[in-house]
């Protein structure tokens, strides 16, 4: 855990940084609201923080940036979290109602209205895909010679994959193999 100094400066750094995506320099952040100490205490504390992991130095002329450990830190620890008005709890309330499809559909959507309402870059990441288990999955038949699989997951995706039939199967041989799949998936606890 960092001290009140040091975090002050690390938030100083990532909100500089984020506003110029440039390295930021001591005597910037000794300017820095909350922070009130010189540049030389600064850099000391800079240091401290790069050997720590939280910032970086691209070059040995240039200022900090923060690494991934340090926006983790800023994220947790140091950023307040906003509040919703009505009428945004709205909004997200009605969006998420009214939501469906496929789960990559829905994170691009949820990142365009997160970006809208804060009016900021945003970036929505999925449930871990090796933690979904397989729910269903069924054989759609697209005509005589194609076919597509659609696996449902535990945690909402749909998976698809279309295939052309080998010219001399029949149509009963892919649904028993579909079916002695589902069947295998089951006994191993993979299908819920």
């Amino acid at each position: 855990m960092l001290d009140e100094r040091k975090s002050a400066i690390l938030r100083a750094i990532v909100q500089e940084y984020i506003t110029t995506a440039q390295p930021v320099g001591s005597t910037l952040i000794a300017k820095a609201p909350g922070v009130q100490v010189s540049s030389a205490t600064v850099r000391n504390e800079m240091a401290v923080l790069e050997q720590e992991g939280y910032v970086a130095q691209p070059h040995t002329s240039a200022g900090r940036i923060p690494t991934d450990k340090g926006y983790r830190f800023f994220v947790d620890h140091v950023a307040q979290p906003g509040h919703l008005d009505d009428a945004s709890t709205r909004r997200v309330g009605e969006f998420f109602d009214t939501a469906h499809g496929r789960i990559e559909e829905l994170l691009h959507q949820t990142t365009n209205l997160l970006a809208q309402m804060t009016s900021h870059a945003s970036v929505v990441v999925g449930p871990s895909a090796e933690r979904a288990r397989v729910r269903s999955i069924q054989l759609v038949g697209l005509s005589a010679h194609h076919a597509t699989v659609v696996a449902v997951m535990s945690n909402g995706s749909v998976d698809d994959a279309t295939f052309e039939l080998p010219p001399a199967r029949k149509a009963g041989v892919v649904v028993d193999s579909v079916d002695a799949l589902v069947a295998k998936l089951k006994n191993e606890a993979k299908v819920i």
